[in-house]
């Protein structure tokens, strides 16, 4: 069976319509949890009135996406898990029976990365494209990737669990990144999968600033940290701390970026206790996937 897990915070009307697409899909039998991250509007009351047979797990305080997705993938009875923002909606009423099929038929996959569309069901969402090639020549190609967005993608259960889940200390963004490094590192596979598509309509949500100017270069600091050897944290993190904090004096957003470097520092001595570096042949693997195509 396929769960679908939502994660979601005041945005009744998006996930109200994603749902609306989410039961009509046919070939396939499917549960619904929606994990309501502390919403003070009328999301767990619509969607009880709406759509009852829907999952509802409510988390008292708002604990981010990351924890939320964690929460409903450990709650979940099946062993597939289809991981969708609460801002999309699924155009092809298929698309449950197509994520069946390809894990039947691919055994040695274990994450489907979803090809993401801007509401038109045409353009490439080109923001969510952080895979290994450019998403020009090879949005429509399947490959082996190093990476997936949770916007849409689907991962075996005992996979993402045996993988560690998503980083709840991150709380938003580059969560994604470390659950495909952790995966790849155990010898998981990540398909970029076009025929498998959701639609991202991209509803505006008032921590997308916060998003930019606190949370990216403090979680990729906290990615370099808690991931990669010494070196190769070193080389990762020196670069993108220099060009974030570039962009905040620019753009005169200092004090968020020395708030967000402050508490990565917060959070080092208790990761670097518990860091659990990548093997430097899981770094060679995502290296010749940026550097070559691989069709699957």
């Amino acid at each position: 069976m396929i769960s679908v897990v939502i994660p979601t915070y005041n945005r009744c009307e998006a996930v109200l319509v994603l749902l609306s697409t989410i039961y009509t899909q046919t070939g396939s039998s499917f549960e619904v949890l929606v994990v309501d991250d502390g919403s003070d509007d009328a999301t767990v009351d619509e969607i009880r009135r709406q759509y009852p047979a829907t999952i509802i797990l409510e988390n008292i305080t708002n604990i981010g996406p990351a924890a939320s997705r964690n929460r409903g993938i450990l709650a979940s009875s099946g062993i597939i898990i289809v991981g969708l923002d609460s801002d999309t909606s699924i155009s092809d009423t298929s698309l449950f029976w197509r994520i069946k099929e390809f894990f039947e038929q691919h055994d040695g996959a274990d994450c489907a990365a979803f090809r993401i569309l801007k509401p038109d069901g045409v353009t490439e969402d080109v923001e969510r494209w952080w895979h290994p090639l450019p998403v020009g020549n090879y949005g429509n190609v399947q490959f082996l990737s190093d990476y997936f967005s949770g916007t849409g993608y689907a991962i075996r259960k005992h996979a993402a669990v045996g993988s560690g889940l998503f980083p709840e200390h991150f709380f938003m963004h580059y969560e994604e990144v470390q659950l495909a490094w952790r995966l790849i590192d155990r010898g998981c596979k990540i398909l970029y999968v076009p025929d498998l598509t959701v639609i991202h309509h991209v509803n505006p949500v008032s921590t997308r600033n916060t998003v930019e100017v606190f949370f990216k270069p403090r979680n990729q600091l906290l990615l370099a940290i808690g991931c990669l050897p010494l070196g190769n944290a070193v080389y990762y993190a020196l670069p993108r701390v220099f060009f974030q904090f570039t962009k905040a004096a620019h753009r005169g957003h200092l004090r968020e970026f020395f708030l967000a470097m402050r508490s990565a520092f917060c959070q080092m001595p208790s990761l670097i206790r518990t860091r659990q570096p990548v093997q430097r042949q899981t770094i060679r693997r995502m290296k010749r996937l940026r550097n070559s195509c691989v069709n699957v």
